[in-house]
């Protein structure tokens, strides 16, 4: 009894029908409309993230359930270029703790469509989970653990493969 102080999150900020209305459109956005895809380099980007494996990883398509909050977005199949799943990064990449049942050394497949997008839209390109990486080509040489196979792949292409396999990477 007495008096209490306000902590954070303690004032409701947002009532509930514009949370509601937040939701539906958030769900409703449409994915980034990928860029440059008749680029000769961004084709041939595309066949070497296939082979250097970044796919098994990076799934190129998935494809939505039911949903019947919204049925435009059911059985629609869009590319995302992630699996959803967790991943053992390695120790270059881990944290020193886990969350739930991931380990430090564990990180979600982010989905890479936009990744090209994000100087215009965040102001920077930096990435990975802690923005370490100041663009794709550091990105790429942060994986280790289960995909350190596909950076050594990546590392033996030609100068110019890498830089194809870059620009596809941009122009998702």
């Amino acid at each position: 009894e007495g008096c209490k102080a306000m902590l954070p999150g303690d004032k409701i900020e947002l009532r509930e029908q514009m949370l509601d209305d937040l939701t539906f459109w958030v769900m409703a956005l449409d994915a980034p409309a990928p860029r440059d895809q008749d680029k000769a380099e961004v084709r041939r980007g595309e066949r070497l993230f296939t082979r250097v494996q970044c796919a098994e990883c990076h799934v190129p398509e998935l494809r939505t359930g039911a949903f019947p909050a919204l049925p435009q977005l059911s059985h629609r199949r869009f590319r995302a270029y992630t699996d959803m799943l967790i991943h053992d990064m390695g120790d270059g990449l881990a944290d020193g703790r886990p969350d739930f049942k991931a380990g430090p050394r564990d990180w979600r497949t982010p989905p890479l469509w936009g990744l090209g997008l994000s100087k215009q839209v965040n102001g920077s390109t930096n990435l990975l989970h802690d923005g370490r990486a100041r663009n794709v080509l550091e990105a790429i040489l942060w994986h280790g653990g289960e995909a350190m196979a596909s950076r050594d792949k990546f590392v033996k292409l030609k100068p110019q493969e890498r830089e194809d396999l870059i620009a596809f990477v941009n122009s998702l």
